[in-house]
């Protein structure tokens, strides 16, 4: 196909393919497929689905792809979700038109095919395929701290996509956090993804880059968005890890009341400095 620019792209199935895959991105994109299920105990994969069932339930839209159905959105925008994996999350947002985009063509092609009423393009963050001012939100799912060199440039190119009075939601990690720190460290520096079973969460690539607070205040100050604001967001990882390492921990008497007691009561904890340093997640909303 060639577009009104002349700039000539194929389509695979119905899905325009924008981009190739950067190998270092392989590997985190095969991590996201279905298939990951099958090298996984059932005790494990058991304690697994138990957390993200509360996840969902606590509304964890940035865990959950179903939970995705709550971000704030209207029934007659145009939403483009980043960086969408396997596609789920976008099939939740609401909107009138919904693009989902990813750099992986194999998860682009099997969502178009999942969910008929979304729109799938294997496209590059950095260098978007869409016109300037299309969309009213950009949701940014665990992407930026994926991006390496790229991030700056995506950032920008989400605010140009954007309408004027658009938003854009983004998630990323804490770099202090202590267990996505220490865990997630100790995971690379051991090597054990070659001895636990290869969670979505346990995809780490070499050049992944978390945020501290100032790194991601700073990321957003730099960049044309003039307003903006970044949330402290969860504490509860800990225990999602302890259960899928530990699965008979998920089966003890009061285990879901508890997850959520101790999400809950994180929230509020993480919104009191100093102890934002110590959120999971950072959220940004910021306004064009």
């Amino acid at each position: 196909m060639i577009c009104s620019r002349g700039h000539k792209f194929e389509i695979d199935g119905t899905v325009p393919v924008m981009a190739e895959l950067d190998p270092y991105l392989e590997n985190e994109a095969k991590a996201w497929e279905d298939s990951w299920k099958r090298g996984v105990g059932k005790r494990a994969l058991s304690a697994y689905k138990k957390n993200m069932k509360v996840f969902e339930r606590l509304g964890y839209w940035e865990e959950s792809g179903r939970a995705a159905r709550i971000i704030k959105s209207k029934k007659n925008w145009h939403v483009l979700d980043l960086g969408c994996g396997n596609g789920f999350s976008t099939a939740n947002i609401k909107g009138s038109v919904v693009v989902g985009m990813d750099l992986s063509r194999k998860q682009m092609v099997r969502a178009s095919k999942r969910y008929k009423n979304t729109f799938f393009v294997v496209g590059d963050a950095a260098c978007l395929p869409f016109r300037s001012g299309t969309f009213d939100l950009v949701v940014a799912i665990n992407l930026f701290h994926h991006l390496r060199d790229k991030k700056e440039a995506a950032l920008r190119e989400a605010y140009r996509v954007l309408k004027k009075g658009g938003v854009l939601l983004a998630v990323d990690p804490n770099l202090t956090n202590p267990i996505g720190f220490t865990g997630r460290g100790l995971f690379k520096l051991l090597g054990l993804k070659k001895i636990f079973p290869t969670f979505p969460q346990f995809a780490l690539g070499d050049d992944e880059k978390q945020f501290t607070k100032a790194q991601y205040y700073e990321f957003f100050e730099k960049s044309p968005f003039k307003k903006f604001k970044i949330i402290p967001h969860r504490i509860e990882r800990i225990l999602f890890f302890a259960t899928i390492l530990l699965p008979p921990l998920s089966k003890l008497p009061g285990y879901e009341s508890f997850l959520v007691f101790v999400s809950r009561a994180g929230e509020r904890i993480v919104k009191i400095p100093p102890f934002d340093h110590l959120c999971y997640f950072w959220k940004a909303e910021a306004v064009k």
